[in-house]
């Protein structure tokens, strides 16, 4: 009888056990961010996202009736300067329409923020539109003076006028204190001091939004767009109180350190 061959003997030995366990796990469970995540809302009590998105806060409650007024004002001046012939002056009232509308949704996207998310996009978003707003009005500044220069004009002489280079002065104030405290809080001696002044720049910026609404309601008065683009002081005051009905009953006053 023929003799059976042997299986063959295996010498390799088997692999140590979990070894494809082994890559990556020292990372957490949650993953990295989502582990940052929940210690920054076990420390600061508050979840990242309530569940509720941010731009919500440009249509919620009260908001509906500022961007009414808003949008009403911008299309009115937008129709009644393209109504007309194209002028470089019209490159005033177009582009600081425009730069109103930004500061009006920046202003509406901060009321409220709850969640430390929110307040960290919310302010990089209002930073971004304020930015772009800035320039469109300066870019609207530049248009009137030299405009006025070209027409031999007297400059600062209405109540637009004054109003107007008022609040350009104000806005950028307004905005350069607005730009260190978030990106470069260094500046006032450290974080937590910069955000010891950040009531004064929510304060301020409401009272310049009051300035803003005055100077439109000023170049109402001024020959060429009362008599030319034809631009009604009743309906500009009814735009401004629609905003204004808009944004107060939104304004948190203990961030002023008020009671409400």
């Amino acid at each position: 009888m023929a003799r059976q061959s042997q299986p063959p003997i295996i010498t390799d030995p088997l692999p140590p056990p979990m070894t494809h366990y082994t890559i990556g796990e020292s990372e957490p469970l949650l993953g990295r961010d989502r582990l940052t995540q929940v210690r920054r809302e076990a420390e600061s009590g508050e979840p990242e996202d309530a569940g509720v998105p941010l731009w919500s806060n440009l249509t919620s409650g009260t908001a509906l009736l500022a961007q009414i007024g808003g949008i009403a004002l911008v299309v009115n001046v937008w129709t009644s300067v393209f109504r007309n012939k194209l002028l470089l002056f019209s490159g005033h009232p177009l582009l600081n329409s425009v730069g109103i509308a930004l500061l009006l949704e920046s202003t509406l996207l901060l009321q409220p923020t709850h969640t430390p998310a929110h307040k960290r996009k919310g302010a990089i978003i209002h930073s971004v539109l304020n930015g772009t707003a800035l320039v469109l009005m300066y870019t609207a500044f530049v248009f009137i003076l030299v405009s006025k220069v070209q027409h031999h004009g007297v400059h600062f002489e209405s109540a637009h006028a004054i109003l107007g280079l008022i609040t350009y002065i104000l806005l950028f104030a307004q905005g350069t204190v607005g730009m260190l405290q978030f990106y470069f809080p260094s500046v006032y001696g450290g974080e937590a001091k910069a955000k010891a002044i950040y009531k004064y720049h929510r304060m301020s910026g409401y009272v310049i939004f009051l300035f803003i609404l005055a100077t439109a309601v000023a170049v109402t008065y001024t020959e060429y767009v009362h008599n030319v683009l034809k631009i009604r002081t009743w309906f500009v005051v009814l735009a401004g109180v629609l905003i204004l009905f808009g944004i107060l009953p939104r304004v948190d006053f203990k961030k002023f350190g008020l009671s409400a």
